[in-house]
């Protein structure tokens, strides 16, 4: 009786050896090898029990992370769609409501004048505000006196530097400021207003003040109308 050659002495091309050209190894992959290994063991030198089962373990733990995986992503999904939604109902509780978020836009009336809040860090000796066209374009630089610190309003006339009255329009502001000892204090921008309505756009809802969108992330504080507080300066 002839001798019974081992499989795996012979030529032909073992699959388990053949690129796919995915340095990935998905669960499909791997159960593939598991069958191909089955398939071109060497019949006097099988895999072993122990090996074959730790295989399968490792199968077992990839099918497992693969669930988590999904889980995660759809937890995530759904996790955002549920904060869209929430957002998107308290915006409609605002309507009416007094908001100071942070911005430095300026919605200007041509026959109008402007208040221009913001909040210092520490008190100032001194402050300079230069107000913008939509363009970019320098039109104003209002210097003012010593503030204190907290929360601040600058009025803006509405007159450019020569003192001719400016179109009306979107402006924006910036201010700097700085204390006794001429160090720098910090600044931060303010826009406080009525909230007219809520607009959506692509699921997400905006607070229209002064006919302009505010996002609900730059919300700093929600009070009853005319209730907000801050030093006035002319």
């Amino acid at each position: 009786m002839p001798a019974v050659q081992p499989v795996g002495n012979q030529t032909t091309t073992n699959p388990i050896t053949q690129a796919s050209g995915n340095s990935a190894l998905g669960k499909q992959d791997f159960l593939n090898l598991l069958v191909t290994q089955l398939r071109y063991q060497n019949p006097l030198d099988p895999v072993k029990d122990t090996d074959f089962v730790a295989q399968l373990a490792q199968f077992s733990s990839l099918e497992q992370l693969s669930s988590i995986n999904t889980s995660l992503d759809n937890s995530t999904q759904l996790n955002y769609v549920l904060s869209q939604t929430i957002a998107n109902t308290m915006a409609t509780t605002l309507i009416g409501k007094e908001v100071t978020a942070s911005g430095n836009q300026i919605a200007h009336d041509s026959d109008g004048s402007d208040t221009l809040r913001f909040n210092l860090s520490d008190n100032a000796a001194s402050t300079e505000i230069k107000i913008y066209d939509d363009k970019g374009t320098l039109v104003r630089t209002i210097s003012g006196e010593s503030l204190d610190k907290g929360m601040n309003s600058v009025i803006w006339d509405g007159k450019d530097d020569t003192g001719s009255n400016v179109a009306a329009g979107n402006y924006t502001f910036a201010i700097t400021a700085k204390d006794a000892n001429g160090n720098d204090v910090t600044a931060e921008t303010r826009r406080v207003g009525i909230v007219e309505s809520v607009r959506y756009e692509d699921g997400q809802g905006y607070l229209i003040v002064d006919g302009q969108k505010i996002s609900m992330s730059d919300i700093i504080e929600v009070n009853l109308p005319g209730s907000s507080s801050s030093h006035n300066n002319g």
